[in-house]
C-alpha cells in the first residue's frame, strides 16, 4: 500500500491486503501496522470513508471491544442493526451503508451494548468519532456526537469566527414553577447594543432552552444574524426543559403564568403578541404550537421544528375559534427532515395544510436530515429570518 499522493488506497484494498497477509500468517503487529499506514495516508480525506456513490464506511479501533455500532440520524438507534464487523486479526471495527448526497447526520459509536438494553441507559456512553474532528453536543441525555455533511450537504450558517465578542447573557435565572412545584433555570440573551431606556424588543421563548444552547450555539447565531442585519434585535429567553412525564398542560402553565410575566417585569420587552414567539424542537416542537394557538394574546408566533405527533384535530378547532371570534391566526415556521420516517413526514405536512386552511401565515421547509440538532441547527436562521427579518425593526416600539 501507498501513501503518495499518486495512488490513495481505498478501504476495500486495506481489507484485500489484510486477508492476503492473514492468509501467509502475518503478526498481530504487522497487521496494526497496516492500518496505521492506511489511516495517515488517509488524514486528508473526510471521515468516515464517503465515495461518490453516497457509500459512507464507518472505522472504529479497538482492542477490547467486543462489539460497536453505529448509531445516530437516519441510521437509528438500534445497535442490533447497524453491528460493525471487524476486520479479521485487527482491531479495527467497519460499517459501510448508503447516505443521500445531501444529507448531514449527527452519530455515534455505542460500543459493548447489549441488545436488550434501554436506549436510555446506553445513550449518554455513546462515543464520538475519534477520526472525525466535528462534533456537537447533544442534550437529554447530554452527551458529545460526531457530526457527518454529505459532499452536498448544506452547511451550517457561516460566521461565528468573524464576532468580535461573545454573546451578551443577562443571567441564568432560576423560576418558580407553580405547576411542578420545583424551580426551573432560564437563560437570559440580550442583543448587542440593548437599551432598555430607548426601546422595547421583540422576544423568542424557546422550549428546551439547553439544547438551543448547547446544540444549535443560539445566543452565537442571534448575535450573527443581528450583526449582519439580517434580523432585528430580540431578546431570547432559553428554558430548562419540564421534567419528565410534565403534561404539556403544566408546560403551558407554566411558561404563560410565570415565565413570561417574569421576564416583562425585568426587561425591556414589547408586549405586543406579534413581537413574542415560541418554539422548539420534536415534542417541543408540538408544545410551543399548541401555546400560541391556547394564548394568541400573548404569543402571535410560533418556531415549530420537527414537531412531534401534532394534534390536528385539536389545531384545527382552535383555529375555527379563533376565527369565529374575529382573531388572528399566529404565524409559523414548521420544518421537517425530509429522511425522518415517511408517516413524521405526512403528518408535519398536514400540519401545514390545517394552519393554512385555519388562516396561519405558514413558512415550511424540509431539510436534508433527520430529528436532530444536525438539521435543525440548519435551518434555524430561516426561521429567525421569518419571524424576526429586518422588517421587524419597525415593530421596535419607544418607551
Amino acid at each position: 500500500m501507498s501513501g503518495s499522493a499518486l495512488f490513495r488506497p481505498t478501504f476495500a484494498d486495506l481489507r484485500a491486503e489484510i486477508e492476503r497477509r492473514m492468509s501467509s500468517n502475518a503478526s498481530p503487529e504487522t497487521i496494526a501496522a497496516l492500518i496505521d499506514e492506511f489511516l495517515a495516508a488517509g488524514s486528508d480525506m473526510p471521515a468516515p470513508l464517503i465515495e461518490y456513490d453516497g457509500a459512507v464506511t464507518w472505522l472504529f479501533r479497538s482492542p477490547t471491544a467486543q462489539s460497536v455500532s453505529v448509531v445516530g440520524d437516519i441510521l437509528g438507534y438500534r445497535p442490533d442493526q447497524t453491528r460493525m464487523t471487524r476486520l479479521q486479526g485487527s482491531d479495527l471495527f467497519y460499517f459501510t451503508t448508503h447516505l443521500p448526497l445531501d444529507a448531514h447526520i449527527a452519530y455515534a459509536f455505542a460500543v459493548d451494548v447489549s441488545e436488550m438494553a434501554v436506549r436510555t441507559r446506553w445513550l449518554d456512553r455513546c462515543t464520538p468519532d475519534p477520526l472525525n474532528p466535528q462534533r456537537m453536543i447533544i442534550t437529554n441525555p447530554l452527551r458529545m456526537m460526531s457530526v457527518l455533511e454529505m459532499p452536498g450537504a448544506a452547511a451550517p450558517v457561516a460566521g461565528f469566527d468573524t464576532l468580535a465578542e461573545t454573546p451578551m447573557f443577562a443571567g441564568m435565572h432560576v423560576i418558580w414553577s407553580a405547576a411542578t412545584a420545583c424551580w426551573r433555570r432560564v437563560w437570559v440573551y440580550l442583543p448587542p447594543g440593548y437599551d432598555p431606556a430607548a426601546r422595547r424588543y421583540p422576544t423568542a421563548y424557546i422550549l428546551d432552552g439547553e439544547a438551543y444552547l448547547l446544540s444549535a450555539e443560539l445566543p452565537l447565531l442571534l448575535d450573527l444574524l443581528i450583526d449582519q442585519q439580517e434580523i432585528a434585535p430580540i431578546i431570547a429567553v432559553l428554558i430548562e426543559p419540564p421534567p419528565l412525564r410534565a403534561s404539556s398542560a403544566i408546560v403551558m402553565g407554566f411558561v404563560v403564568d410565570d415565565v413570561v410575566p417574569w421576564i416583562d417585569a425585568r426587561y425591556a420587552t414589547s408586549h405586543d403578541p406579534l413581537d413574542r414567539i415560541i418554539g422548539g424542537a420534536n415534542e417541543n416542537a408540538t408544545r410551543a404550537l399548541m401555546i400560541a394557538l391556547h394564548h394568541p394574546d400573548i404569543f402571535g408566533g410560533a418556531l415549530a421544528q420537527s414537531p412531534q405527533l401534532p394534534p390536528i384535530r385539536r389545531i384545527a378547532a382552535l383555529l375555527e375559534r379563533h376565527r369565529m371570534r374575529g382573531g388572528d391566526a399566529p404565524r409559523c415556521y414548521v420544518d421537517v427532515g425530509r429522511y425522518d420516517e415517511s408517516d413524521a413526514v405526512e403528518a408535519t405536512q398536514a400540519l401545514c395544510n390545517v394552519l393554512v386552511s385555519g388562516g396561519a401565515v405558514v413558512s415550511y421547509q424540509e431539510f436534508a436530515g433527520g430529528r436532530s440538532f444536525a438539521g435543525w441547527r440548519v435551518t434555524l436562521p430561516d426561521a429567525l429570518r421569518f419571524h424576526c427579518g429586518t422588517s421587524s425593526l419597525a415593530s421596535l416600539a419607544s418607551v
